[in-house]
């Protein structure tokens, strides 16, 4: 069927990357444009929480990646991107990966030191809009500030 929209599947894979995935997700970031130096891809794949895969092929459309660091209280925390490719950039699809790693890190929130909260900073100005913020509200993020890049800062709780 000509102009079917692919189905796209969010699968949790953080901590569990085996190497054919890591190839895969370097390939990925690098044929993309997304990272251009495959060092940095390899490293980056340590950080990956959820992959966005074609249903059927299971080639990867997105990738959420989460970088676990600690504050000036020495306390642990996520810090979220997100990469779609430009043609699966479909309403609701970095809704769906955010959904998936929120759910995951919400269960590690329960470990000890493991992060109790996830930040974002605003790379895609579009999120700077009404419509991305309420976006970001329905999933827990909070304005919590500026980069010195002026990007918006958000964060997100996983325990109360």
């Amino acid at each position: 069927m000509t102009g079917a929209r692919p189905q796209l599947n969010v699968r949790w894979v953080f901590g569990n990357i085996d190497e054919p995935l890591r190839r895969e997700l370097v390939a990925f970031w690098l044929k993309e444009g997304a990272l251009p130096n495959p060092d940095e891809a390899w490293r980056r794949s340590f950080e990956v929480a959820c992959v966005l895969q074609h249903e059927q092929t299971r080639s990867i459309a997105g990738v959420c990646t989460v970088a676990i660091r600690l504050d000036d209280h020495q306390r642990s925390y996520g810090f979220v991107r997100i990469f779609i490719r430009p043609d699966s950039r479909m309403v609701g699809m970095n809704v769906r990966l955010m959904e998936k790693m929120i759910e995951g890190f919400t269960a590690l929130a329960r470990e000890p030191g493991g992060p109790q909260r996830l930040v974002a900073t605003m790379e895609n100005r579009k999120l700077e809009r009404r419509a991305g913020q309420r976006i970001l509200a329905r999933l827990g993020f909070v304005h919590v500030g500026v980069a010195p890049n002026g990007e918006l800062v958000m964060q997100r709780h996983l325990v109360t």
